[in-house]
């Protein structure tokens, strides 16, 4: 089985790839993809996840390197703008580091590098037996702050989540990722990293991660946001987007990192 991928705009001169979060699949970027009507954009469902569920999450190195395939057999070009939030901008940074000829920008947001730890740890790992209950999922989708129109999306693809995989998934990203970005150093592919002002503080924590390995990484912080932001404020996440895509550069709306 191959990842499920939804295209648009493919006549678009450049191309994106939306690389979504741990709990939700391709459709939470529907809000993203509707903004960007001059770009071709290009959004998987990630293996375990969605339409991709029967397909098997091996690790984040393996999943980089399949959407590098993706890339260079569907992007315009062969390279791409690479956008992704928590699970997602992990794997992002992962691609960036493994395949950098491939990614022309990266804006990645809620990437803890350095795992989950403690009791943190603990309670998500924990969580995983939940999984099959469908107040489980309401629930997070409120503490999400996920609105209405998305809730039974949300909970449908929670419920569909490989759990052996989301098991596999969790167990390597909680570890921390930082032993994998040995490519980062050097490179020059423009990244803009990001943590919502009220997301957890180890997102924050990791941006000397980034900076003190690539010279090409800017990072902010975006006021009065949480994790899943896309969801809360799309309009914002929109408008940082577009400057970051078209321009490069970091929108004015953002603090400091």
């Amino acid at each position: 089985m191959t990842m499920h991928v939804t295209e648009q705009n493919t006549q678009a001169a450049e191309s994106v790839l939306f690389i979504h979060g741990g709990n939700v699949a391709g459709w939470m970027w529907e809000a993203q993809v509707d903004a960007l009507p001059d770009f071709h954009t290009i959004v998987p469902d990630l293996p375990g996840f969605g339409a991709s569920n029967g397909e098997r999450w091996e690790s984040l190195a393996d999943t980089a390197d399949q959407l590098a395939a993706i890339i260079r057999e569907r992007a315009n070009g062969g390279t791409a703008h690479v956008v992704g939030l928590s699970l997602g901008a992990l794997v992002g940074t992962v691609l960036v580091a493994r395949h950098p000829e491939l990614v022309r920008s990266a804006m990645l947001t809620g990437a803890p590098l350095g795992g989950v730890h403690g009791f943190a740890n603990w309670a998500g790992m924990f969580q995983l037996r939940m999984w099959g209950s469908r107040g489980y999922w309401k629930t997070l989708a409120k503490a999400y702050r996920m609105p209405d129109d998305v809730l039974d999306i949300f909970i449908e693809t929670g419920l569909g989540i490989d759990r052996p995989s989301a098991r596999r998934m969790m167990a390597e990203t909680y570890s921390g990722v930082k032993e994998q970005l040995s490519g980062l150093a050097g490179s020059t592919v423009p990244l803009l990293v990001l943590a919502g002002e009220k997301d957890d503080p180890s997102v924050a924590r990791s941006f000397p991660d980034f900076t003190s390995r690539s010279t090409a990484a800017t990072t902010h912080i975006v006021p009065k946001m949480h994790h899943a932001w896309n969801a809360e404020d799309p309009e914002l996440f929109n408008r940082i987007m577009r400057e970051w895509l078209t321009r490069r550069t970091a929108s004015a709306e953002l603090l400091a990192g």
